[in-house]
């Protein structure tokens, strides 16, 4: 069968990241970059062995030579430009957040159906192995209880805002900020491990980074409710969290020791026992943050050529962004296309 042949938005570090995983995974080859400049779109491509560059999209989503795109480009942007890749007969691997509001989203699912192609968010911690070793343990932990999930990451951006500075990480024009950016994952795992929530209630630290009502969130807690449990979700780009997450059940414990990329689970078991999971073991050992990355890349392949479903990761997508959407209407993080 032929490489899926991919091609990349957006030129940051993210996409470089991206690109290494590409090159752990058998059957995807890159072909090229898109950039506004097409001298940097052509330095990008030479300088990671591809020979395509393209600075107009439409050109890109008409060309036979690519199957799919990956788009990193600014969150704005993300259900803008897979819509017209979907359009051109593409594939999207569409980096997080998949869009800006949940309504957003389910257009660009709904045109990927209808054009017969694969749309799917690069969430890289719902492909890890290890997240699935922690749902296949969870009956062990009897009937569960509480959970939480933190994940806090300090950003050096935050060093301008503080600088009086505007910065594209903490800018409500581009539907950034700490929930968009790093909420997002705690979220991820927890849906993904327990399920959509029945109510939440939440809390951010936000501040006006325009001085006229542009709201942007620095750091925040969500509190959850389930049939019979609770759980937690908290995140921040102006601190770093060193908790690990934790799910509890009636008869044990598990503690997870990082949301993003888990390296190691142990359980604690009533009895007062202890075990520490087996992992799958990675191709890229290093704590590089392309770590993970390569099962996102191996399973977005696996779709486009028709051997992996992605409608329960799709439903995960839509509603952790359903509860992004309601954080921030009740916290009033207002982004300007929200209406959109």
């Amino acid at each position: 069968m032929a490489d899926l042949r991919i091609a990349t938005i957006g030129t940051s570090m993210i996409t470089g990241q991206f690109l290494e995983a590409v090159g752990l995974v058998d059957g995807v080859t890159f072909v090229g970059a898109y950039s506004r400049s097409l001298e940097k779109a052509r330095a990008w491509s030479r300088d990671h062995g591809a020979e395509r560059a393209w600075d107009s999209l439409d050109a890109l989503a008409g060309d036979d030579s690519v199957d799919a795109v990956y788009i990193a480009s600014p969150n704005l942007l993300h259900a803008e430009q897979a819509l017209k890749m979907i359009g051109g007969g593409k594939h999207v691997l569409v980096e997080k957040p998949f869009a800006t509001t949940q309504a957003e989203a389910g257009r660009v699912f709904e045109a990927a159906r209808e054009k017969g192609v694969v749309a799917m968010e690069a969430m890289r911690l719902v492909h890890d192995p290890a997240w699935r070793v922690v749902a296949e343990n969870l009956h062990r932990l009897g009937t569960l209880r509480r959970a939480s999930f933190p994940y806090g990451k300090y950003s050096s951006r935050y060093d301008k805002v503080l600088a009086g500075e505007q910065t594209n990480i903490f800018d409500p024009s581009l539907a950034t900020g700490a929930l968009m950016d790093i909420g997002i994952y705690p979220l991820n795992a927890l849906v993904l491990m327990l399920g959509e929530p029945d109510d939440l209630m939440c809390f951010a630290d936000t501040v006006d980074v325009t001085g006229d009502g542009g709201i942007i969130d620095l750091c925040g807690t969500v509190l959850l409710d389930y049939p019979g449990a609770v759980a937690t979700v908290s995140y921040s780009k102006v601190t770093d969290d060193r908790l690990p997450a934790q799910i509890e059940g009636e008869k044990g414990t598990m503690i997870v020791d990082g949301v993003p990329q888990p390296r190691r689970v142990e359980i604690f078991l009533g009895d007062g026992s202890s075990e520490v999971l087996p992992l799958p073991e990675r191709k890229n050992r290093t704590d590089h943050e392309v770590g993970n990355m390569e099962y996102e890349v191996a399973d977005f392949a696996a779709a486009c050529r028709g051997e992996l479903s992605l409608d329960r990761l799709n439903e995960n997508t839509l509603a952790v962004i359903g509860i992004m959407d309601t954080v921030r209407m009740r916290e009033g993080i207002v982004f300007p296309h929200d209406a959109r």
